[in-house]
């Protein structure tokens, strides 16, 4: 009987070393009974090096993070296809390969930092409402209107991560997705980068605590259900990095009753939910802000699964898509409850050396970025 080679899935990236993923991604492989294996490569650029290993027969697949060079866009024109979240977000942090039709593979970049952070609302959702079916599909959104006013979505933050999670709440029907940042340019560059947001005025910069009255005080006003936090948990030592905790206080102060209409696929929180996405130390500055304020908070580490399983189902299927990303079935709802345990647990009892964080290698040091080459330009419509 033959039995299919073990694939080697890569995490590129610098730095990295501190990185949970592969405590989760060999836990998985393990209990899939395969003898796949995910592992580090430390790099700071696209080189023909790290190409040829994507290219190779025994490569699986692979995940990004954001770098001093930014990974998730460099690699773009590297791929055979792009899928549709990572055009609207213009990042790529997944590597799928993809059969076809002629029996070849092909390379097709997703965004799975997106479900991250929609299936880590969702799981919360789930938490407040035990008896109700919330569903992870396309129909998991809420309704675009409602006799209260708008239903709003709030994203702390301006870089990829703040578009990937701006994109994931508009996808669970909430708008305006009101931003919160220090640096105006940042912001700006957000409502760049997701022009069909932006053109239908979804994305509204909050400034200050003044911008929040104007926006969400008073009757018929947007109604925040759910924040995301994207910014670093570090003390703020600039009057601008103080002005994001103020403008955020301001907006998570305001009080919150249920809104009184059905929503007919996803209920209303009975809290607001707040997901903080940093994750070291797991109650960050921020956690704590949503926490004080009352706010339903889900920490980091719970988007780092969440898109991280949303990687394995889409590298056990051979297909890139959100259904697909999001369709628990195909791992076992008792294997992914087990990976989620044991990576938490991994976070707690085998924090990564100090040793290997100081002594990790950049293997792109020295060396020229990749040269684009015809054969794997991305060859995706735009």
């Amino acid at each position: 009987m033959a039995f299919p080679l073990p694939k080697k899935f890569y995490l590129f990236g610098y730095p990295i070393a501190h990185s949970a993923a592969p405590a989760l991604h060999n836990h998985c492989f393990k209990s899939l009974g395969t003898a796949n294996a995910y592992t580090l490569w430390s790099t700071s650029n696209v080189t023909e090096e790290m190409l040829a290993v994507i290219r190779s027969s025994d490569f699986g697949g692979a995940a990004q993070v954001q770098v001093t060079m930014p990974l998730k866009t460099a690699i773009i024109p590297f791929l055979d296809e792009l899928s549709l979240e990572s055009q609207a977000t213009s990042a790529c942090n997944t590597i799928v390969k993809v059969p076809t039709a002629d029996g070849r593979v092909k390379l097709v970049g997703q965004n799975t930092d997106i479900l991250g952070v929609r299936n880590a609302l969702l799981s919360a959702l789930r938490e407040q409402h035990p008896t109700a079916f919330i569903p992870s599909d396309a129909s998991a959104s809420y309704p675009s209107k409602s006799d209260c006013g708008p239903l709003a979505g709030l994203v702390i933050g301006g870089g990829a991560t703040t578009r990937s999670a701006a994109q994931a709440l508009a996808m669970l029907g909430l708008s305006p997705i009101f931003l919160i940042n220090r640096d105006a340019d940042e912001v700006r560059a957000v409502v760049s980068a997701l022009p069909h947001l932006s053109a239908q005025g979804a994305l509204v910069h909050l400034v200050g605590p003044a911008d929040v009255e104007a926006h969400l005080v008073g009757e018929g006003k947007a109604r925040i259900l759910m924040a995301v936090g994207c910014i670093p948990s570090v003390a703020p030592q600039t009057i601008e990095e103080r002005m994001v905790y103020t403008t955020t206080s301001a907006a998570l102060t305001i009080p919150y009753a249920m809104p009184s209409d059905a929503s007919p696929v996803l209920p209303y929180p009975t809290r607001r939910l707040f997901l903080e996405m940093p994750y070291k130390p797991v109650e960050t500055t921020m956690y704590k802000v949503a926490a004080a304020h009352g706010w339903h908070v889900i920490d980091g580490v719970e988007a780092m699964i969440e898109q991280g399983l949303a990687q394995q189902r889409m590298w056990a299927r051979g297909a890139a898509s959100i259904a697909v990303g999001s369709d628990a079935s195909i791992l076992g709802v008792d294997l992914e409850a087990a990976a989620r345990k044991y990576t938490r647990d991994q976070l707690v009892t085998s924090p990564v050396s100090m040793a290997a964080i100081e002594t990790e290698v950049d293997r792109a040091a020295g060396k020229d970025g990749a040269v684009l080459s015809k054969q794997y330009m991305y060859k995706a419509k735009l």
